[in-house]
């Protein structure tokens, strides 16, 4: 006969205790997370920022009374006419960026990860998707969340959709959490499905994050580059905080912002740096 136990006090966290087996593992929930979690490639998602822009997903909070198949209008957008669906049309899109049908019923689903699928911008936008195994997902789900899970997932999608070489203008409710994931992740990279990987590719073997300190030779390549750019190290400590979406004081014009960020886009391309640790090396070196 098996054991029993009568438990009479407060019920332990789920989450916590998933966290404490992990741990005690050797890994954190949040290692593991992304040990088995997928991203759509970059320059797919370039060349397509979304597959369906006529397709939004049904919300009783923003359609309400409409369920799939309605016909109804993007009004908070462009007032394009839009057609409500399920997650069907989404995870086409997928089928469709990473060449690779979704594995029904082994423990993945699509996840959104800036959410707003009621918006058709959003809805079946690459920059959008992570391929996540349930236990994970369900983890970045406001539910039942893990907090810091759900901000590492977004600031992997920062870092490969819009930190340095932007797939599009960030939408509004789209910006850097500033989270250092090399400090979590280490050497563990993240993880791209795509069965035929774009010819010329240009995400390479980018680092997530690289601490390259305060060598001499780094700081005269971000001399040279400032210099071949004509920018001011104003203008540069204001971009680099305006690409993390931070405060920051303002540009003189458009062009000067535009100018400033492409600088600040071209270092961190050539030194490996993240934003927030080239902020962190300007200010070091005493620069801002």
């Amino acid at each position: 006969m098996a054991n029993i136990r009568i438990h009479t006090g407060d019920l332990i966290s789920p989450i916590q205790s998933l966290e404490e087996y992990f741990r005690d593992g050797g890994v954190s929930i949040i290692q593991a997370a992304f040990a088995h979690s997928y991203f759509v490639h970059p320059d797919k998602v370039r060349a397509k920022l979304c597959y369906y822009p006529e397709r939004a997903r049904r919300s009783r909070e923003h359609y309400p009374g409409l369920e799939k198949g309605a016909h109804t209008t993007w009004d908070q957008g462009d007032g394009r006419p839009i057609i409500l669906d399920d997650n069907s049309r989404a995870q086409m899109a997928w089928e469709k960026y990473t060449g690779s049908k979704l594995a029904r019923g082994t423990g993945y689903g699509l996840r959104h990860v800036w959410g707003n699928t009621h918006n058709p911008d959003a809805f079946t936008a690459g920059w959008n998707f992570c391929y996540m195994p349930f236990w994970a997902g369900m983890l970045t789900e406001d539910q039942h969340p893990h907090p810091k899970l759900q901000i590492a997932i977004r600031q992997a999608s920062w870092e490969l959709y819009f930190r340095d070489d932007p797939v599009c203008p960030s939408p509004d409710f789209v910006e850097s959490p500033g989270l250092d994931l090399n400090a979590i992740l280490g050497e563990q990279p993240l993880l791209i499905l795509d069965r035929v990987a774009p010819a010329k590719s240009t995400l390479a073997s980018r680092p997530i994050s690289h601490n390259i300190g305060n060598s001499y030779e780094v700081i005269e390549r971000v001399k040279g580059i400032r210099t071949e750019k004509h920018q001011s190290w104003a203008n540069i400590c204001k971009a680099v905080r305006a690409l993390q979406g931070k405060e920051h004081q303002p540009f003189g014009t458009p062009n000067v912002a535009n100018s400033s960020k492409s600088c600040v886009r071209k270092i961190l391309r050539e030194t490996g740096l993240t934003a927030m640790q080239f902020e962190t090396f300007l200010g070091e070196n005493g620069f801002c």
